[in-house]
Parts: C-alpha cells; structure tokens; sequence
C-alpha cells in the first residue's frame, strides 16, 4: 500500500507532530488509531466484501482507504484496502493498485506485513491484509521522543530482516521511511506499504552476460522516470534516475530512519531543493555531534548506510543486519528475534555498544609496543588519562626482551643484561620478526611464531601496568601508519594470544599529536588551552626503533584529521643503529685490527655499546665506543657528522617521505605550522637543519617521547566510545597504503587496478562487479598491495577463486558484486554477492597468518604456564 500522495514529491513525515488521527496513509494499518470521524473518506461501501465483514474504516490515503474487518469463517480480523471509488476510473490507479497485489503476494516474513487475499467484489477492488496491532515509528517517536541507541539498533535490524526477504525476491521498496515501519505490540517490526516498490529480475543475453535489471513484465508501472518515494528519505540515486533504484537505495534510505530513529527529525530538512541538495551534495550528519551515547563504531555504521554513492555503501542488507547485531538490544523485542541475538558475548571496539554505561565508564589500556621499550597509560572516558608505571617510578613498563635460564622465563632488563655474556639465548626487537614463521632463538625450550612472543610481551606490560587486575575488555595498541595488512594482522594476532577480546589499532602519528592536547597538569581529554576554533597543519616526524613515519595532520578545533602519511618500518631507528654499528666496526678494525662483527659475543656486545652510545651522540659531537674483550677494554671515537654523513640515504628517505605527505594533501611546505617529532634521534640539531630547511622559519616546534604516544592513543580510544568528553572527538585517519586487483584486458595483459587508494579516509568502502570470461569456467581474484619503502611496487595478498554459477532458472552468472572494505584499524575485509541474491558472503581473511588461528589455544595455554611458573 502506498503512503505518498498523488503529486510526485509526496509529502515528508513530521515527526514533532502530534497525530491524534490518521490523515495519510501512514497508519492504514495501525491498530491504534484514536478517533476516526475526521478521516476523509468516498461513498459508503457494503458492510460485507467476501467474505469479510466490514467494521469501521482505521485509515484513509491518497489511494486507498483501509478498514476493520473480519474473515466471517476464521473469525480473524484483518485489514482490508479498498481502492477509492474516486480512482476506479483511472486505469493507472487500477494498475499501481495490482502492482501491490503483485508484489504482496510474493512475501511472507515476520517483518513484512502479511498479504491474504485480493480481488474485485461488486466493482470494489480489494487487497486483505494482516492486521497489526501498534504504532508506526513516526508516532512512537512523537509520542516517546528519540530511542536509545540499543533499541534503534534492534527496530533497524528488524526492518532490515524484511527488506532482505523483499530483496530476495527480487523487489525494492523504494519507500522506506517511519511511517513504512510500524512496531507491533509484541514488538515485531513490520514494513507496510509496498504500493512504490520495484520488482526486477536480471537480464540475460545468450551467451550468458548480464545486461542488467528491468521491471517485471508482470508489473505494470507506468511511472518510468517519475520521482517516487518520500523526499526526506529518499537515496541519491532516486533523485538523479528513478528508475535505477537497487536494494542499496532502501539501505541508504533505512539510514536515515536510524537517524530519525535516534534524533526525531531527517537527516536533510528544509525545503524540497534543501532536501535534494542534502541528499546529493551535502555532509553525511556526524552522529557522535548529534548524541554522546554513539560510538564510533555505530558511528560509522550509519555513514556506510548513507554514503552518497551507492558502490560505497553496504552491499546487501545481511551486512547491515550483522554488523547492527552488536549493539541491538533484544530485551523488548519479540521472542521469535532470539535466534538472530548477536553470536557472542564481547566487545569490540569498532563495534562497541552506543548505549552501554558500563562501557562508557570502563577503563580504557593504551600500549605503544616499539622496538626496544614498552609503554602504556590507561584512560576512563569523561575522568581523563594517566600514564602507567611499573612501581612508583616512571620507568617503561617493559623492555621488548625474552630469555630463558633452565626453562625458567626471563624477560625485560634481566633478559637485556644476558645480551653481553650469551647473547644466543636472548631474543628482543620483538617487532623485527613480523612475517617469519618462528623466530629463530628458542624461548623456555621452544621455537615461538612472533606473534605469540609479542602475546607474551603485551601480557606482561598488562600485569605490570595493571597488577592484580583482570584484563581490560578494550585496549589502543599503537602501530606505525605504514604498517601493511600483514604487520596489521600480526599485531592483532598478538594481541588476542595475550587475552584481549578487543582491540584498536591507532597510528603512532595520530596518537602522538593527539597527546599535544592533553592538559599536562590534568592529564584530562581535553584541554581548556586549546582554542576550539584554531585550525592548525601539522607535521609528523617520527624516528621510533620500529619505523620512520611523516604525516601530515590538520587541527580543527579539538578535530585531528590525518591527511597523509609516508614511511616504512625498514628505515626505522634500527636502520640507523646498524650505520652506527658498521661505522665502529670499521673503526675497531682500522685502529685495533679487531672486526667485533666476526663473533656473535662481541658483535652483541657492539651493538649494545652503540645503542649506548646514541643517547650521548644527541648531546655529544663525539662519543667513544667500548668493547670488553678477554683481554682488555678496546673503544673507538666515532664523529656524529660522520654518522649523520653514512646515514645520507636515510635522511633523504626521509625528505622524500616530506614531499610526498605534501603532494598528497595538496598543500605547500611552507604552510606547515608546527613540526611534532618522535624519537630520540631527532633531538639532534644537524638533522633538524637537514630536514626542515624547506619549512618556514617561523615553524613550531614541539619534540615528544615515547609514554606521549600511549597516553594520546588512550584519548583517541576515550573519544570513540558513548560518554566522552563533549570536547573530545575521535580523528580521522587514512589508509596507508593502496589495495589493488589484478585484471586482465581484451588481449590478456594483466594488470593493477587500483580500487582503495592510499590516503582514502577510513572506514572505506567499495564495491566493483567483476565477470567470468564467456570462454571459461573460473574466475581468480588476486588482490594486491603497495609495498617497498617507496611505495611503487605491490605485492600478493592473496587471491579467490569463483565458479560460474547457475540461477533458480537455470542461467548462467557470470558476474560477481565484491565489496572491498578497510576498517578504522586498517584491516581489509573482502565480501562476495551470493549468485542470484542479494546477499554476500564474508571471504577468509587475507593475507594468511603465519600461525594458524586454530593453534591459538595452545599458545595461549603455553603462555599461562610459563607465568604462572615464573
């Protein structure tokens, strides 16, 4: 049944409106309907139709008019919808009347309302319906006011469950709105009103290609390019072509009930061109300015059902229904709703419940795992951030070592004091082993994956930072920008081999600036300093022992936007480390004719009186490097120019990396405003000339350590989650680098088509539809990335394979819809349409871990033991 008037631009719902009798089509059904004298309403019709008797009208539309009746045999009431007597006239009235006939009589599902009968009787056309006993969601919320974000999540899941079904049968509502939805009493949701839907089915040429969808030949529209649906919910691509309404426009317009949902008014208001422009052009509302009970997460949720274009949205409805699983609040809802309950109970943070208190006020753990050291700071959103120490002192929680001494663990200092007298039985720069299968020296007897010593690392920072305290639920771990999809999920690995059940990756960049605006007295979210109107850009440079990174960030107020960023873990503070090594191993051989890189003992030894030496150089023109040998104590002088002068390929990576953050954000260098740096090394004079020479004179800047990153990746965690502090708001960030597929043209030249491209705003979201070849069989699905400390080459995450496949009707598909999504934690999730429906499958994760997640258990097990033993 239809709730538009006759005129193409029905009119919107109004939500502050006080409906105390039904005057459009919004309630046809409704079994609360209060007094009926008013409605307007045709000739009198007989008191039996059918076998139906006649009550009294509950609804009257543009169309239709809708009454109480009962089956006289069933003793069941019903509504019944009559076409006005005014409309009989009118052929195309008849014919949009049969269309919902013909479209009601293909769906049966809890969320849709029921079709029983149709026909004509004495002249009166007449379709008979379940009858609902309740309210529609535009009268719920005048009469309730906005709903908690748990209960949206659940009336929104529901209404999608039905507009699934429609989907798979091959209908579009093309109407979805409030006044569509109405909840019954037991607190099913039910979709009305299919009178504008839109039955396609595919079109298939003989030689088994897809040309596209066409209306039903059953269905006889006659409304071909005219404007259908309701204004304030209506997605772009109904504004711009009618006609090519998919299943991604009722996600689109599902959004904006959600949002009315959870505001009481549409997304875009105003007048019709306002609206048209809103829907077209303007910003998607922030729902995190709109309420302080969203997290990002639903956050973002809400933005992918209401992207602009529809290859950005979700896919299918079955995505939006597993991804508002975790925050729905079934309490209320119907009791056939519990087999769709979400499938376990956890938190995670990109998905972390918009209206749980108990979240709101949970602690938040932050760890920044570098190369050498661990750190960390703990936050509780809206109370402010600390940083965490190991005792009364403000030493580092942890330092990244590993050893064993007749199977007993030994870790942090006591392991980094065994390096001088046996080194073989130490292992440390945990990171450095990302992407081996086992690291090489044994722990406790046994040859570990990195990752499950990285679990072991994490686990110990948690029992130092929070000793006798159970595991936090949510924790920030931070992470190079650079980092790629295999480091990514490396780190994520580790982290839940360490316990936790839910993580955020934040980019060491993002975390650092936002540690700029703490207050340093307070540790609070926000600073009172900072001028909410300021607008500042800002320059990363970060010289960490994991990576080098540059971006370039804009401040907007308390607003971090990450714009760009640059860098690799291979030119990291341990590539500079090593030209010092060889630059005094050089000099040992030079004056002592004695190379300390021949023997594992002394080159440890080097390499630890150089790491020694670094923090003197900072200071220090020249600094005097030791070795203890069996016989005596050997040093060399080494020179900081001529480090920094051996270190020239570095420097320039750097420079490089300079330029590119800037082409990339499309501004010049010297509009940069303030310069942040990170890491020790860039303490140094010399190279502050050598690389911010091209920066304005006039540039601030401001130097920070390695406890600020911890502390500010808790206040990005603080500030996605419900409760935060009003001036707290969660930044934004960026790919780091481009996702790829391979293809092959007309003449089977393979090549990369790039569809994520690096320095996308995260969440990102594409979907491309890729066909199998009419000559084969298969089709293989190579995805790739861009890798090299440049950045020019890709390299394989892995591929898919897919058969061609055949419908219901026994034709052939040979096209697939994949959807391509990067999370807020950088992650790639691939999704595949299932053939012939609307909906998709997840894909396995790409690339594939080194360790096996079904080994997890073990190690985990493995990692108890040895602390508990310790």
């Amino acid at each position: 049944m239809s709730s538009s008037s006759d005129s193409d631009f029905p009119i919107n719902d109004q939500p502050t409106r006080d409906f105390g009798s039904v005057s459009s089509d919004d309630d046809l059904i409704s079994g609360e309907i209060g007094d009926t004298s008013s409605l307007p309403s045709s000739e009198p019709i007989p008191s039996r139709i059918g076998d139906y008797e006649i009550r009294h009208l509950i609804g009257s539309g543009g169309m239709g008019e809708v009454y109480l009746a009962e089956h006289v045999r069933m003793q069941r009431k019903v509504a019944v919808k009559v076409l006005r007597k005014d409309k009989m006239q009118e052929p195309a009235a008849i014919e949009r009347f049969y269309d919902e006939v013909r479209v009601a009589s293909r769906l049966m599902h809890p969320n849709i309302v029921a079709a029983f009968d149709a026909g004509e009787f004495d002249g009166i056309h007449y379709l008979t319906m379940e009858y609902v006993d309740g309210l529609n969601l535009t009268r719920l919320v005048s009469k309730k006011g906005p709903f908690p974000v748990g209960m949206a999540a659940a009336v929104i899941r529901q209404a999608a469950m039905g507009l699934l079904h429609a989907h798979r049968a091959g209908i579009v509502h093309r109407d979805v709105k409030p006044g569509n939805l109405m909840q019954a009493s037991d607190g099913t949701i039910k979709v009305l009103d299919l009178g504008l839907a839109q039955i396609n089915q595919i079109q298939w040429s003989e030689d088994g290609r897809e040309l596209g969808s066409i209306p039903d030949p059953d269905s006889h529209h006659k409304r071909k390019g005219k404007l259908v649906g309701t204004l304030a919910y209506m997605a772009p691509e109904q504004l711009e072509s009618p006609d090519d309404a998919d299943p991604r426009s009722d996600i689109y317009s599902l959004g904006a009930v959600l949002f009315f949902l959870l505001t009481a008014r549409p997304p875009f208001t105003g007048d019709y061109l306002e609206q048209v422009y809103g829907h077209r052009h303007g910003a998607i509302p922030d729902l995190m300015q709109e309420r302080d009970d969203i997290s990002l997460g639903f956050a973002n949720i809400f933005r992918r059902m209401m992207a602009k274009k529809a290859s950005q949205r979700y896919a299918s409805m079955d995505e939006v229904i597993e991804d508002l699983s975790e925050y729905a609040d079934d309490t209320c809802a119907p009791s056939w709703i519990t087999e769709f309950r979400y499938r376990q109970n956890k938190v995670d943070v990109s998905t972390a419940s918009g209206g749980s208190t108990a979240i709101a006020n949970m602690p938040i753990l932050a760890i920044d795992l570098d190369m050498f050291y661990a750190t960390a700071a703990e936050a509780v959103p809206g109370s402010g951030v600390r940083l965490l120490s190991a005792g009364n002192d403000a030493q580092p929680l942890f330092r990244m070592a590993f050893a064993s001494d007749n199977g007993r663990l030994i870790c942090d200092s006591d392991a980094i004091d065994m390096r001088t007298d046996d080194p073989k039985q130490v292992v440390h720069c945990l990171p450095m082993y990302i992407g081996k299968d086992v690291v090489d020296r044994e722990v406790c007897g046994r040859k570990c994956p990195p990752e499950v010593l990285l679990g072991l690392a994490i686990q110990r920072v948690i029992a130092n930072a929070w000793p006798e305290r159970a595991i936090p639920r949510i924790a920030a771990i931070v992470v190079p920008a650079c980092y790629d999809q295999f480091h990514r999920r490396s780190i994520v690995q580790a982290a839940r081999i360490a316990g936790l059940e839910s993580i955020r990756l934040v980019d060491r960049s993002v975390a650092s600036v936002q540690s700029t605006m703490l207050d340093p007295e307070l540790e609070s979210l926000s600073d009172s300093s900072v001028d909410v109107k300021e607008k500042e850009l800002i320059l990363y440079l970060g010289l960490t022992g994991q990576a080098t990174e540059i971006a370039l960030i804009r401040r907007d107020g308390v607003q971090l936007t990450q714009l760009a960023t640059a860098g690799h873990w291979h030119t990291g503070g341990t590539a500079w480390l090593h030209r010092l090594v060889d630059l005094a191993a050089k000099a040992f051989v030079k004056e002592h004719k004695f190379d300390p890189k021949k023997t594992l003992k002394y080159a440890s030894r080097l390499q630890m009186a150089c790491e020694r030496a670094i923090n003197s150089m900072l200071l220090l023109p020249e600094v005097i490097i030791g070795i203890d040998t069996d016989e005596k104590c050997l040093t060399v002088t080494v020179s900081r120019d001529e480090w920094l002068e051996r270190s020239g390929d570095l420097i320039y990576r750097m420079r490089r990396c300079m330029h590119e953050v800037c082409t990339q954000a499309g501004v010049s260098p010297k509009s940069i405003q303030t310069c942040i740096t990170m890491g020790p090394l860039l303490h140094m004079r010399e190279l502050h000339e050598r690389l911010l020479h091209k920066l304005s004179p006039t540039i601030q800047r401001k130097a920070l350590d390695r406890p600020d990153a911890a502390r500010g990746a808790a206040a990005c965690l603080a500030a996605e989650l419900p409760g935060r502090s009003d001036l707290a708001l969660p930044p934004q960030t960026v790919a780091s680098q481009s996702i790829g597929i391979v293809i092959a043209d007309n003449q089977g030249r393979r090549r990369i088509l790039p569809i994520i491209q690096k320095g996308t705003p995260l969440p990102a979201r594409t979907n491309r539809k890729l066909s199998i070849a009419k000559d084969r069989q298969s089709m293989t699905l190579s995805i790739v990335e861009t890798s090299g400390v440049h950045g020019k080459s890709w390299h394989s995450l892995g591929r898919y394979e897919f058969e061609v496949d055949k419908d219901s009707d026994n034709r052939l598909k040979r096209t697939r819809m994949i959807g391509f999504e990067l999370n807020v934690n950088g992650l790639l999730t691939v999704r595949a349409q299932t053939p012939g429906t609307p909906e998709s499958t997840k894909l396995s994760d790409i690339p594939i871990s080194m360790l096996n997640e079904r080994d997890e258990p073990q190690w985990q097990r493995w990692i108890s033991d040895l602390v508990d033993t310790r």
